[in-house]
């Protein structure tokens, strides 16, 4: 199997839903080719390979053998989330970079052996908080850019996912030794939003929770209050029992104006405006994978590997929103703020 030096081998960890996403974005981009297909069944491998057209692609049932295959350079991580430390750290050692699904680690512990074993292999890594890569985050970034409303002193970010179909009792996404929480499994996209858009760290939280929907094993909404060290303040929750089209709301209050998802009052920046302005643009309004923005985040993934560079959402950086995560969830079991210091601590 020939590939050029610029052209990236893919090898694909576990091929349930996401992974189809994956698999797509790969092919369409000239600098990656997917070469190699893991999972616990040969005959899902061959499966998915025959759905995308991967005439070529190795197929592995097991992960550490395809991580000796010397075309891989590279490994997406579309397991579960409570496999992702290990295979994160095995990953590294073999010297692959690394893209990971949220949730990386459902533990500060477990975390800080994956930051350690990334740090000590120097391979790139990005966390597939993809919706950075959403036009709406895109030009909401250009208006904070512009300082269109001005320095931020309050922000709101939610998910509310309405996940309560018969199918989902025996889903692992319901047990919390699999998935953690609300939070780590689906509302990490919020407060990953919030560190993102504030671009300021959070140093404490308080949360409380309650529960309707009752074959998840851990509470199904959570409402957290942020602290942020620059002074600002914010909120966000995360709800698996919002009766509603999959919504994520996002506020920010500036001093000389607000955002309220695509919409933009700010009178001074733009001439003679009375009320909203409406921007028409792609909004963060389905959680189809099919809907999200994989594209440009397996791009900027290749040109981390091929240009050398660290990324705005590797590892080092996800874990600072796993942290505020984790923080939220202590908060709601112990019923007192968090300090997220003492989030860190456990880490190292």
């Amino acid at each position: 199997m020939s590939r050029s030096l610029s052209t990236i081998g893919v090898g694909i960890r576990g091929l349930g839903w996401v992974s189809g996403a994956h698999i797509g974005s790969y092919q369409k981009n000239p600098k990656s080719t997917v070469v190699a297909l893991c999972s616990r069944s040969r005959t899902r491998a061959e499966e998915v390979a025959r759905q995308a057209g991967l005439t070529d692609a190795r197929f592995y049932t097991s992960y550490e053998e395809m991580l000796s295959d010397p075309n891989v350079q590279a490994v997406s991580l579309c397991t579960r989330p409570d496999q992702h430390p290990r295979e994160t750290i095995l990953a590294a050692r073999a010297g692959k970079h690394i893209l990971i699904e949220k949730s990386v680690a459902n533990d500060p512990k477990s975390l800080g052996a994956m930051l350690r074993a990334v740090e000590l292999a120097g391979v790139k890594t990005v966390v597939s908080f993809v919706l950075r890569w959403n036009p709406q985050f895109q030009w909401i970034e250009q208006m904070l850019a512009r300082n269109v409303i001005g320095p931020l002193f309050y922000a709101e970010v939610d998910y509310w996912h309405h996940m309560v179909s018969p199918a989902s009792p025996s889903h692992w996404n319901s047990k919390r030794q699999v998935s953690g929480s609300a939070l780590l499994s689906a509302g990490c996209h919020a407060v990953d939003a919030l560190r993102y858009l504030v671009k300021d760290e959070i140093v404490e939280v308080t949360a409380y929770a309650n529960q309707v929907t009752r074959f998840y094993e851990y509470p199904t909404n959570v409402v957290g209050i942020v602290k942020f060290a620059n002074g600002a303040i914010g909120k966000t929750c995360t709800s698996f029992d919002a009766n509603c089209p999959y919504t994520f709301n996002v506020d920010l209050l500036g001093e000389k104006g607000t955002i309220r998802d695509n919409r933009i009052y700010a009178a001074d920046y733009f001439a003679g405006s009375r009320g909203w302005i409406t921007v028409p643009t792609v909004r963060p309004d389905s959680g189809d994978v099919a809907h999200h923005p994989f594209d440009g985040e397996i791009s900027h993934f290749l040109d981390c590997i091929l240009n050398d560079t660290e990324s705005h959402v590797n590892l080092a950086d996800a874990a600072k929103t796993h942290a505020v995560c984790y923080a939220l969830d202590r908060s709601v079991a112990e019923g007192r703020p968090v300090r997220l210091k003492e989030i860190v601590s456990e880490m190292a």
